[in-house]
């Protein structure tokens, strides 16, 4: 993929000062990359997931809309904090090779996400311990913070997998522009996914255990494992 290659290369020009159409090509390229790695985070069940469905009596739709403010409002400072060591980087013109570095760590550390996302999705979940824990917090902007927050896993997956598209999207165009394109692209799929999930759990369908489950994990882990063997052999290279 041609954004991977941006990575580790020592052209670091803006894509908008090239020719319109591989510009374009450029930047949606990325926007996929963005998208399809994300999932890995996303949509991985967890603890703001079952609050996210424990919660859904209290407003559905919005409900999940909510709890994911409350995610956005750890989320945006998060990615703010991690992209200031790659500036610094940038402003003392440290070698490439320090994103070859991160390209391994996030191509391994997403191959290790896809793995756990194919085991947690699959394995028997039951939603109701989770229900009846989450339950004590009813106010989904503050359950979003709270399980947000407090949550390694989320911390986890921007310092390793989340810092390849901080970088990523920094070498692409530049910061602050790099850090609001990624954090968009990004953060959509979160008010989606908490959004629709909560929807269809207050009416009463099973989002985990649905009859396609299994089929939807295979063809949403497919790209994870890609990216991540992709950003591995990039930076061995």
């Amino acid at each position: 993929m041609q954004m991977v290659l941006l990575v580790v290369s020592s052209d670091t020009r803006n894509p908008f000062s090239g020719e319109g159409y591989w510009s374009t090509m450029i930047l949606l390229d990325m926007g996929l990359q963005i998208i399809l790695v994300s999932v890995s985070g996303v949509l991985t069940p967890g603890p703001l997931f079952f609050a996210n469905l424990a919660l859904s009596k209290y407003g559905g739709f919005w409900s999940g809309i909510k709890i994911a403010i409350g995610h956005t409002i750890v989320e945006l400072p998060v990615i703010i904090l991690y992209s200031l060591p790659l500036i610094v980087f940038s402003s003392l013109h440290i070698s490439f090779s320090i994103f070859k570095v991160i390209s391994f760590i996030g191509g391994i550390s997403l191959i290790a996400f896809g793995i756990l996302y194919v085991v947690r999705n699959i394995s028997k979940i039951d939603n109701r311990p989770y229900a009846v824990k989450s339950s004590r917090i009813e106010n989904p902007v503050l359950v979003g913070i709270f399980f947000t927050g407090l949550n390694p896993f989320f911390f986890l997956w921007w310092i390793s997998v989340g810092f390849k598209l901080i970088s990523d999207s920094i070498v692409l165009l530049g910061y602050p522009l790099g850090i609001v394109f990624l954090f968009f692209v990004h953060i959509w799929m979160d008010y989606a996914w908490l959004g629709l999930t909560s929807y269809f759990a207050s009416r009463g369908i099973k989002v985990i255990r649905s009859k396609y489950h299994k089929l939807i994990t295979i063809l949403l882990t497919a790209p994870l494992f890609y990216y991540g063997l992709n950003f591995v052999l990039v930076a061995i290279r």
